[in-house]
């Protein structure tokens, strides 16, 4: 045995480790030339490596952890966990265009373009500690599974990970972690998802066992729970995700990996696998507890159930098992410290703190704050302690990011005034909240985080969107010619940048192509306001009207691919609401 583990079990993790290192560390660093391979790892994969890089990124293997470890204790209701961010799976896909236009390497330069500098700081310090957060919760869940199959307890586990993930995304950041999401991709998909399944499912007594558990436990099948999911809970959920998703940073950063359009529509149809794959994560934290039940194993924190599977699994299953854990938390959290590093790196450093140094200067800093932000999100597992908490907590600061991405790409009237009021008022609502939390409580700021969670989402939501509306409609409007700026590169599809160049507009992208040259920009105003002109003609609701949705005339898929998207997700809970019943219920 080592650290608790068959020999051959222990040959198998170490055998994933060396591919990986190899092929983040040689191969990733190798191919990382510019800002724009470290960053959004060079912008030109096709559909099918942008859909395992994105699925790969997205499961984590935390929604593994806190959604078998709630539907543990409260039964399918738990998926909301991470069902909660099903409605904003076809926003991902609408903005898959605007992103992947944008042509620069975050979504802070995103902010600058459509609003103001000091306002997109203030979004890449927030967007940065989520993301630091983020892969604390990554770290953890991993760490809390391999803590119940190892002899490493959990701090072990946590810097184990952290040190190897480290290793690999500081060569070469999102390149890096694109070339090994194609295998870990795959191992999530294949072994993480399905392998322990059937040995679960055999020795908790099958069919039968199941039905009887059902029965047992009227409660088990129904998606909200009045005492342990309330309606309220899965609306928080539901609208923090929704109004917060699209302002999430690495949202961006997955998109603009693509080469086009319609490659980067796969960061919706890669989440709605995701959503699939969560329900099988429910139905493990099901069979856990029936095996649980069967044998007497009391668990103190349903989050560590996966441990159980160090008892049922064979040598060589565990193993593998092992390997996909590592995989979905490795994936995962290089992607959210690559974005981090472009948070506060290339935003916050590049142009605001250390303008105007060497390539290589910059390109080392960005490793060092990958490290860094990993690092950070190691040592916050020592204050946060379930994945529950992570998870409320991160929510509830997403709730309010994105409002002034909608209405900035949406609604010309939109200003800077309506996005200061919407940042400034979300922040403070939602520190008030947890602060009258904590007073009435007696609580610390971690554990004040629960109770407050389903107020602080809807005060800070409501009062973020009030002040969007209100201040942009009292406060003098944007600069014109910037707003036909932004409005023509969003509506210059991916192939035609020469409408951008003849425009003389200056983008990161279009620079690292060597389109344009990497100095100052200079507008040409006529051609700007020429394209704009063209552009208005395609608006839904007329050349003058301040809506700035178009018909988007060079991709007949996108509005049908949309609408299809929108279907998906909600047949998805009609199935699984109806199916449950017709087998456990009617």
């Amino acid at each position: 045995m080592i650290l608790g583990v068959h020999w051959f079990d222990f040959a198998i993790v170490m055998a994933y480790f060396a591919i990986i290192l190899y092929v983040g560390v040689f191969q990733g660093g190798r191919r990382t030339k510019t800002l724009g391979d470290f960053f959004v790892a060079g912008g030109k994969w096709g559909a099918l490596i942008s859909f395992i890089f994105i699925f790969a990124s997205a499961v984590a293997g935390n929604e593994a952890v806190v959604v078998a470890g709630k539907a543990y204790k409260t039964g399918l209701s738990g998926v909301w966990f991470w069902w909660s961010f099903l409605f904003a799976t076809p926003i991902y896909f609408l903005f898959s265009t605007y992103f992947r236009r944008a042509r620069v390497y975050n979504l802070s330069e995103f902010f600058e373009m459509r609003y103001e500098r000091y306002a997109s700081a203030l979004y890449s310090f927030i967007a940065g500690i989520i993301c630091i957060l983020f892969i604390g919760m990554f770290v953890l869940a991993v760490a809390k599974i391999l803590a119940g199959l190892t002899s490493l307890n959990q701090q072990q586990c946590v810097w184990s990970i952290a040190v190897i993930v480290a290793l690999y995304v500081a060569s070469g950041g999102m390149m890096s972690t694109l070339l090994t999401d194609i295998l870990q991709g795959l191992m999530v998909l294949f072994i993480l998802s399905f392998i322990g399944l059937p040995f679960l499912w055999n020795q908790v007594g099958g069919w039968e066992a199941l039905q009887q558990y059902s029965t047992d436990n009227p409660h088990l099948w129904n998606l909200v729970d009045p005492q342990r999911m309330t309606i309220w809970t899965v609306l928080a959920l539901n609208i923090s995700a929704l109004v917060g998703g699209i302002g999430a940073p690495w949202i961006y950063n997955w998109i603009a990996v693509s080469k086009n359009e319609r490659a980067a529509t796969q960061c919706g149809w890669g989440h709605l696998w995701k959503r699939i794959v969560t329900l099988l994560f429910a139905l493990y934290g099901i069979l856990f507890a029936i095996y649980a039940a069967k044998f007497d194993i009391q668990l103190t924190d349903s989050e560590m159930c996966w441990g159980l599977m160090g008892k049922i699994l064979p040598i060589g299953v565990i193993g593998l098992l092992i390997a996909s854990f590592f995989a979905a938390a490795m994936s995962s959290a290089a992607t959210f410290s690559t974005t981090s590093s472009a948070m506060i790196v290339d935003y916050l450093y590049r142009k605001i703190i250390r303008p105007g140094n060497q390539l290589k200067h910059y390109l080392l800093v960005a490793r060092f704050w990958v490290v860094a932000s990993i690092l950070l999100a190691a040592l916050s597992t020592l204050y946060v302690s379930s994945i529950e908490k992570y998870v409320k907590l991160v929510l509830t600061l997403l709730s309010f990011l994105g409002i002034p991405i909608y209405f900035g790409v949406s609604w010309r009237r939109a200003n800077c005034t309506g996005m200061w009021a919407s940042l400034i008022g979300g922040i403070i609502t939602y520190i008030t909240v947890v602060i009258i939390v904590m007073t009435q409580n007696g609580l610390g700021f971690i554990e004040a985080i629960g109770p407050a969670f389903e107020p602080a989402v809807f005060c800070s939501t409501s009062v973020a969107l009030l002040g969007m509306i209100v201040g942009s409609l009292a406060g003098p409007p944007d600069n014109p010619l910037k707003l036909k700026r932004f409005q023509v590169i969003m509506n210059t599809p991916v192939g035609q940048e020469q409408r951008l160049v003849d425009a003389g507009i200056r983008l990161p992208a279009l620079v690292d192509a060597g389109l344009v040259p990497a100095d100052d920009e200079q507008l040409n105003i006529d051609v700007v306001e020429k394209l704009y002109q063209q552009d208005c003609k395609n608006k839904f609701f007329g050349a003058d009207s301040n809506i700035e949705i178009s018909r988007e005339p060079t991709l007949s898929w996108y509005y049908p691919g949309f609408i299809k998207i929108v279907g998906a997700c909600i047949a998805l809970i009609v199935l699984t609401w109806l199916l449950t019943r017709i087998l456990f219920i009617w």
